[in-house]
């Protein structure tokens, strides 16, 4: 019975907490309403952006199995992208003491490298082989989004935000293996674009009239399909979309992982499970930064 009496003592609290909260802050938004005067902001906003990235991603992780599968190396050494420093410019006009709208242009971008090695036992006699992998993604968002203030105080605001993004972006991969041909490295560079959503929550404490600290927590949905650009350096040059899948490989008589840019999808038999590659920007950010009011 106490143990009842407790629990439902703690709820009542709860209940009576939030919506003590919740009626403090309509009164403050009340007495704002009456005095409100529409304001235009900037925010400089810098952090780190954490990406699934998607199929580049994708290709070297089966590249990484293909290499343990069929030769001594051990795996696990090739670096890929998943975390990006990100700044961004935003410009916001309140339209109400509640509701303001902000249009965003941020950048993000980040170089990963693996290099090593190892010696292959293959007759007639052993040979050393190397690897150089470098991979770069750039992308420049633009987010149009609302805000909607959820708590205020004399110094502390916590709101919500939901919108669109649109996003440009840049990849580049480049694949130098060492051999006694000596090839040269195959570089493939692809570029797109397209729509996604993005929402999260927001923390703000004003340090003065003109000047605000923010803290931002957001998530992001965008998946870019259409990868175009140019393979060079391989046996089949190419310019077109990005594909991904397998091909055969005769001197291990078994398929490999497989990036390609062609105008159309490759159809002949030494081809299989093809498809077009999509880079992956989902993911979630967070992000510091200043509110200066401009009037």
């Amino acid at each position: 019975m106490r143990l009842k009496k407790s629990i439902k003592s703690k709820g009542i609290i709860i209940v009576v907490s939030i919506s003590s909260l919740f009626f403090v802050n309509r009164i403050a938004h009340s007495e704002e309403k009456r005095t409100f005067k529409p304001e235009l902001n900037i925010n400089l906003m810098v952090g780190y952006r954490f990406m699934n990235v998607g199929d580049l991603n994708t290709y070297l992780k089966s590249y990484d199995k293909f290499l343990t599968e069929t030769s001594s190396y051990q795996g696990g050494q090739i670096n890929m992208l998943r975390d990006f420093p990100e700044a961004g410019l935003a410009v916001s006009w309140d339209l109400s003491s509640q509701w303001a709208i902000e249009a965003e242009l941020g950048f993000s971008s980040k170089k990963k490298e693996s290099s090593f090695d190892f010696t292959e036992d293959v007759l007639p006699y052993p040979y050393y082989r190397e690897y150089y992998i470098e991979q770069q993604i750039k992308v420049w968002p633009l987010t149009l989004r609302g805000r909607y203030l959820v708590l205020s105080g004399p110094k502390l605001q916590l709101s919500l935000n939901l919108g669109l993004t649109y996003s440009i972006s840049k990849c580049y991969l480049s694949v130098w293996e060492s051999s006694p041909l000596m090839p040269p490295p195959v570089l493939y560079s692809v570029k797109s674009h397209g729509p996604g959503l993005i929402g999260g929550i927001g923390l703000e404490h004003k340090l003065n009239s003109f000047l605000a600290l923010i803290v931002e927590a957001q998530g992001r949905y965008s998946k870019l399909r259409k990868l175009k650009g140019t393979t060079s350096g391989g046996v089949e040059d190419g310019e077109g979309v990005l594909y991904i899948g397998e091909k055969y490989n005769s001197q291990y008589d078994r398929f490999e992982p497989c990036l390609i840019t062609s105008s159309s999808m490759p159809a002949s038999d030494e081809f299989r499970n093809m498809r077009k590659a999509a880079l992956d920007l989902s993911g979630f950010s967070l992000k510091l930064g200043f509110r200066i009011r401009l009037f």
